[in-house]
């Protein structure tokens, strides 16, 4: 018996249906590719040292994709820095830093759309370290600069270093309140090691430990001690500075005490100054896609329950659900590669002054893995809950457009269905020009003009010098940064403080 002119169009809306979704399913991250190679060709251009052509291609990749625009905004704020246009690359943290604070909120049409496509319809905002980043290139470019907003940059980084302080201190409260509750007490704590109180005048906690995603308030701290031990009002503040950098990053704070690296502005002796060298060493690691097995395997079992006891079949889970990770990237000067020598011009060709000492206040490789570590089984449940939510799309279509079971639509369904969750990506993006690594000198000297020295140990390929000429003034910080993204220095010297210049890289 033929069927009705309802049926039939029933049948032909389905079918139509069923391929819609396959082709949408197909086609909807077309063009994400391109915009990344560019990016990627961006990237290795400014390793190479090539800032021109890595600019170029920064500017094409924006140019092919811009709903991310704020993340490659970032990596053209180092290019700016690197290019010696400090103002540009201030201003321009600065406003990306308001602008990221804005999409950090959550926006109910990204986060629906997110679940039915990936994590990456929400806006990017900057993971937790990169956040926190962007607000110490603000103050490191203000430094360089004009220094006119380096002040009030040093009280926001305080503040959010003790915002920090106050989360970690609820979690400890909350793990003892818990641990209270069931009759006992962490081994060697009791509840009033917790005292989640105002940390600007109070001594730690000896219950709070921060972790290695927190080592980019260490450089905070550091810079804001540069920037208020200028003031002898401000005393007590820069002491509270320079404890948080023990806080934030105790390894670095170790070598501190055990190096003869001299004071901070007003607090050296009278008629000196103090000069820092910054280096930003590497390139920031790239997050990858990792499979979530386990994960996939438990909604393969779901799949099977609720298809065998279902009125309607549910697309089979083929694709693992997708996370992202750090990754490491080549190429990263060694600890220790750097030497510096500082000398004085008039000074007798005697014996060789001894190199400054640089130590690791952040590195972001561990940071970048501390918080992959903290956020993953968040990231996890977020990718579970989306693949649940698409699962039940596919079944409520079929139950709403009376699809019949083990038919022809239904298979065109279920590979729509595969499709769909196959396309999921992992949210890889993420600031690639930040440095791998910051390290720091500092030495005290006497008022004057001082001629600086800096050379890659067994890493330059013409092994010549960079010679830089500083001036170091009584009570104030003096402050040197390069930029070292592979083997050689690259772009200009920046110098900034009481002696503001830049100088191009000596070919």
């Amino acid at each position: 018996m033929s069927l009705s002119r309802q049926q039939t169009g029933l049948c032909f809306r389905q079918r139509r249906l069923a391929l819609v979704l396959t082709l949408t399913a197909l086609t909807s991250t077309a063009g994400c590719q391109t915009w990344q190679e560019t990016h990627e060709a961006a990237i290795a251009q400014f390793g190479a040292g090539d800032l021109e052509i890595s600019r170029t291609a920064l500017q094409e990749s924006q140019q092919k994709f811009r709903s991310e625009k704020q993340m490659l905004e970032l990596d053209q704020g180092i290019l700016d820095l690197a290019s010696g246009d400090v103002r540009q690359a201030e201003t321009r943290f600065r406003t990306l830093r308001h602008e990221l604070e804005d999409l950090e909120q959550k926006d109910a049409t990204e986060q629906a759309s997110s679940m039915l496509t990936d994590s990456r319809a929400v806006a990017y905002s900057g993971r937790d370290f990169e956040r926190r980043m962007i607000l110490n290139m603000a103050l490191l470019t203000s430094v360089l600069g004009d220094s006119q907003d380096a002040f009030a940059y040093s009280i926001q980084v305080t503040e959010a270093a003790n915002a920090r302080r106050t989360v970690l201190a609820d979690a400890v409260k909350k793990a003892t309140d818990s641990t209270a509750v069931a009759g006992s007490s962490p081994a060697g704590t009791t509840p009033s090691d917790v005292t989640p109180a105002s940390f600007a005048s109070e001594s730690v906690p000896t219950a709070i430990v921060p972790s290695s995603l927190d080592q980019p308030l260490a450089f905070s701290a550091y810079l804001a001690a540069m920037v208020q031990s200028e003031q002898p009002s401000r005393y007590q503040e820069t002491q509270q500075a320079l404890d948080d950098v023990g806080f934030w990053n105790p390894v670095y704070s170790r070598h501190d005490a055990t190096s003869s690296v001299g004071n901070f502005g007003v607090r050296c002796q009278p008629g000196n100054g103090t000069l820092h060298v910054i280096t930003l060493v590497g390139k920031a690691p790239r997050w990858v896609s990792e499979s979530a097995n386990a994960t996939s395997a438990s909604l393969l079992i779901a799949d099977r329950i609720i298809s065998f006891t279902g009125k309607h079949t549910l697309p089979p889970t083929i694709a693992a659900v997708k996370i992202a990770r750090p990754e490491p990237t080549g190429n990263t000067l060694p600890v220790g590669s750097v030497r510096c020598f500082v000398t004085h011009p008039g000074a007798s060709s005697g014996a060789a002054p001894s190199p400054l000492s640089f130590a690791t206040i952040v590195d972001l490789n561990e940071a970048a893995e501390a918080s992959y570590r903290e956020h993953r089984d968040e990231v996890i449940a977020q990718a579970i809950a989306r693949r649940v939510l698409k699962k039940g799309a596919v079944y409520v279509l079929k139950e709403t457009q009376k699809i019949h079971r083990n038919s022809l639509v239904d298979l065109g369904v279920n590979v729509a269905g595969v499709a769909w969750e196959a396309l999921e990506k992992a949210d890889t993006r993420s600031w690639r020009l930040l440095p791998a690594r910051i390290d720091v000198a500092r030495t005290e000297l006497p008022a004057g003009d001082w001629s600086t020295s800096l050379q890659l140990n067994g890493y330059d390929p013409h092994g010549s010098a960079q010679t830089i000429p500083v001036h170091i003034e009584n009570g104030r910080n003096t402050c040197i940064v390069v930029l070292i993204p592979e083997k050689a220095l690259t772009g200009h010297i920046l110098i900034g403080g009481a002696d503001n210049q830049t100088i191009p890289v000596q070919p």
